[in-house]
């Protein structure tokens, strides 16, 4: 009866470790997201495009992006420094 009792909560601890690393994987990959995005919007003002057009621009409710597709709209900025923040988002989010 104590075996299966402790074999039990071991299951239990194992799930509950796996559930807060997952965790944490998802909230890492938020902040990358969120500074990917920020970084995003500062070339944009590097490149001259409005403030106000930036303000609008919330990376902490886009953090929901890949950091992957933030890295996709700087390169896209990077390599056409004509191309809008709005307009290399429907860029690579077309890539995806």
């Amino acid at each position: 009866m104590k075996i299966k009792i402790l074999s039990s909560l071991i299951v239990v601890a194992a799930m509950a470790t796996g559930s807060a690393r997952a965790g944490m994987g998802t909230l890492a990959e938020e902040i990358w997201s969120e500074n990917f995005c920020e970084q995003a919007v500062s070339l944009a003002r590097q490149h001259g495009e409005s403030p106000e057009q930036l303000n609008v621009v919330s990376c902490r409710l886009l953090n929901y992006y890949q950091p992957s597709y933030w890295q996709c709209v700087i390169d896209a900025m990077r390599v056409n420094s004509s191309l809008k923040l709005e307009a290399a988002r429907q860029k690579c989010l077309a890539e995806y």
